[in-house]
């Protein structure tokens, strides 16, 4: 089966957005409920219009043929000009802001730190249920879209006693 990615196409941002393929329980899908979270929710709590679609990574990463999806994707979906949207790789750009940061080192500070974690915010909602802070099963962190991940989690996994 061929790798594929996901594309989150916000109306009302009017970007499109490259995250990593899911194909589990949708209310475990944690890199897409913090996206919508961050960037595709109003103050209020009303969560923006938008479409997900997957796509064959190879496709996406063919300059020429992700032409030609954007175009089709704004005939198609919304008649608008494709060039009004802006592909942006989810998390990956705040993951460069924080390497930046850091001064572009592999060897980073806090890699995997809690406030690193990405998670729905749904604080406030949980805590009028009665429900517990939220955990995922499987934590994703911003670190995991960053250069340096590599080198930081190789120092991590070091210090952890994983590596001899």
């Amino acid at each position: 089966m061929a790798e594929e990615i996901r594309i989150l196409r916000c109306d009302q941002c009017r970007t499109l957005e490259e995250i990593p393929d899911y194909t589990g329980d949708p209310n475990r899908d944690h890199v897409l409920k913090a996206l919508i979270a961050k960037k595709h929710t109003t103050e209020s709590g009303i969560t923006h219009v938008g479409q997900l679609m997957k796509v064959e990574k190879k496709h996406w990463e063919s300059p020429a043929t992700r032409k030609e999806i954007l175009r089709q994707l704004g005939k198609e979906t919304t008649g608008l000009d494709p060039e009004a949207y802006l592909a942006d790789a989810a998390f990956r750009s705040d993951a460069m802001e924080c390497w930046k940061k850091h001064l572009r080192v592999t060897e980073c500070s806090d890699y995997k730190a809690a406030d690193r974690r990405l998670t729905p915010n749904t604080a406030k909602e949980r805590k009028e249920a009665g429900l517990p802070k939220y955990r995922a099963e499987q934590d994703v962190y911003l670190c995991d879209f960053c250069p340096a991940k590599t080198a930081a989690q190789e120092k991590h996994f070091t210090k952890l006693g994983l590596y001899k």
